[in-house]
């Protein structure tokens, strides 16, 4: 079975795209080099799988792709436009194509296999992609459909094709870009969405437990001042700003400050 696993900004650092970029890969070490992530390290990154176990895909990737569906007319063949037996949406046109930024353990990646779209997954850490192709399989597909690439988005942003995606969903991801590179990275997922496609992500308010303790320079918030005017040139599909006590999943207890967004980029 052959699959991408790509070390860190591979690509970027050679100047190739994505396309046709595989290699072999072996299982994961999991005593790899420390993401450079300040804002999610190790111990972060294992209370989010230990509050996250068998929790089903988040519910702004699949308004996004409900989304797309309803808009079919507008984006042309390569949208989603059916609905499974269960209501979930597919594709027919397999060459829809959706990046998920930040991919974790695959939930998300599976479900847009399943909604039929090919699709992209960068995760900083090896055994989260690993998790991935497991999943993947579980599900009956072939992980060598998809290219998974070890990156974090600071890397993995300079390599991203514009006009590529359908759909991009960073699940809890731009938040923990530094502030110093968030500018390029928003404006290179902006960049790699086809005209009609839908981004789904999270965004942090400034009241987020990990943005206060954060120093500045690890981690980036927003204001809902800041959220409107980022998508004033989109039209915004779902919002919706969280400022309270919480957990994380069913873990541990954690104050969340959260802007959830789901919005469809201008042709």
């Amino acid at each position: 079975m052959r699959f991408m696993i790509a070390e860190p900004s591979a690509v970027a650092r050679r100047g190739q795209s994505l396309d046709n970029f595989f290699v072999d890969a072996p299982e994961p070490n999991h005593s790899t080099t420390e993401p450079d992530i300040p804002g999610f390290r190790r111990d972060r990154c294992a209370s989010y799988l230990a509050g996250t176990e068998g929790s089903p895909p988040r519910a702004q990737l699949l308004t996004a792709v409900r989304a797309l569906a309803a808009r079919s007319s507008n984006v042309g063949s390569h949208a989603p436009h059916l609905l499974t037996s269960d209501g979930s949406p597919v594709v027919r046109d397999r060459r829809a194509r959706a990046l998920d930024i930040g991919c974790g353990p695959g939930r998300e990646v599976v479900s847009l296999r399943s909604a039929g779209f090919e699709v992209d997954a960068i995760d900083p850490y090896p055994e989260m992609l690993h998790r991935t192709r497991e999943a993947l399989l579980a599900a009956g597909f072939d992980p060598g459909d998809g290219q998974l690439e070890r990156a974090t988005l600071e890397e993995f942003a300079g390599s991203l094709t514009p006009v590529r995606y359908d759909l991009v969903h960073a699940g809890f991801v731009l938040p923990f870009v530094r502030p110093s590179h968030f500018q390029m990275c928003w404006d290179a997922i902006v960049s790699s969405l086809k005209p009609c496609g839908v981004f789904a992500g999270q965004f942090f308010g400034p009241n987020d437990e990990f943005v206060r303790a954060a120093s500045p320079s690890d981690m980036t918030s927003h204001t809902a001042a800041e959220i409107t005017a980022i998508f004033q040139d989109w039209e915004v599909i779902e919002r919706e700003e969280v400022d309270r006590d919480g957990c994380i999943g069913r873990g541990a207890s954690k104050h969340w400050h959260v802007h959830h967004v789901v919005a469809l980029k201008r042709s």
